[in-house]
């Protein structure tokens, strides 16, 4: 296991978290329904959602870094904690303290996080990405993909799990493709490989699927989905085209498991947490009023 890619990988989860936060509360405020095009014209002219995109670009750079460093079934699980920062952050926003489900999902997904990485050891897996196991997987993802935001459409009152599903697919293959692009550029590939062109199809369409979904669905319906599919895929990916396979023996792969279903259990039901109603009486903060 890498230390430093582990702590590069948290702090792209914090700079996530802060980009989620802004981006939501920028976003929220267009109509409802509007188009792609409208509703990106609304978001660039709110300082707190340039914010948020300066965030997600620094994320970004942080998880490019990670994935280089380390494997997708390491960095993912740790990049996706990202959901219990951006609850705590829309919270300061909101100018209220975290609730108590808040920080009891948030001390299971750390204890979680704790065991596997505790578990963790150096994954098995070959330096270069299988092209041809790579272009299915790829390709099955989007038709997947098309699918799920077909439906969200078609069953609005599921548009939030729906768009989260279909956004965690899109997510998990970009991570894939980073990583396989930051391979392609050690080796002076990229521009002559595939991975740093499916990075500039996939990004772009995360990117506006997560805007969609801001707007038209609240995030304890929308996150569920996305912080749980984007990790499994990205497992899948790291197994299927990088052959990656757990090391050790059967105690620390069981402890990993554990860790690792104990973090996808803690941000699902983080993500389940109610954002706070008009009804509701904030507990104010006082240094962030």
């Amino acid at each position: 296991m890498s230390a430093a890619a582990v702590l590069v990988a948290l702090a792209a989860a914090i700079a996530f978290g802060w980009s989620t936060a802004l981006m939501h509360h920028g976003a929220s405020g267009a109509d409802d329904g509007v188009g792609y095009l409208r509703l990106l014209r609304h978001v660039v002219t709110q300082w707190r959602w340039l914010l948020g995109m300066a965030a997600s670009l620094l994320g970004l750079g942080l998880h490019v870094v990670a994935l280089h460093l380390g494997s997708l079934s390491l960095v993912q699980p740790l990049v996706v904690t990202g959901l219990f920062f951006s609850l705590v952050f829309r919270d300061a926003l909101d100018h209220q303290w975290p609730s108590r489900r808040t920080l009891t999902w948030g001390a299971i997904t750390a204890a979680g996080l704790a065991l596997f990485l505790t578990a963790a050891g150096s994954t098995d897996g070959v330096p270069a990405p299988d092209d041809g196991h790579a272009a299915v997987l790829i390709g099955v993802g989007l038709a997947l993909t098309a699918t799920f935001v077909w439906a969200s459409v078609r069953f609005r009152p599921w548009a939030g799990l729906l768009m989260g599903t279909a956004a965690g697919i899109v997510f998990g293959l970009v991570a894939g493709s980073i990583k396989a692009a930051t391979e392609a550029w050690s080796a002076g590939e990229v521009l002559s490989s595939w991975p740093a062109y499916a990075v500039c199809v996939l990004g772009p369409l995360g990117f506006l699927l997560n805007q969609r979904a801001y707007n038209r669905t609240r995030l304890p319906d929308y996150l569920p989905m996305l912080n749980m599919v984007n990790p499994l895929v990205s497992l899948v990916f790291g197994i299927v085209v990088y052959a990656e396979r757990p090391p050790g023996d059967l105690a620390s792969v069981t402890a990993e498991v554990i860790g690792l279903g104990a973090v996808l259990l803690g941000i699902f039901f983080l993500a389940r947490t109610d954002e706070p109603t008009p009804a509701a009486a904030p507990r104010e903060v006082d240094h962030v009023k």
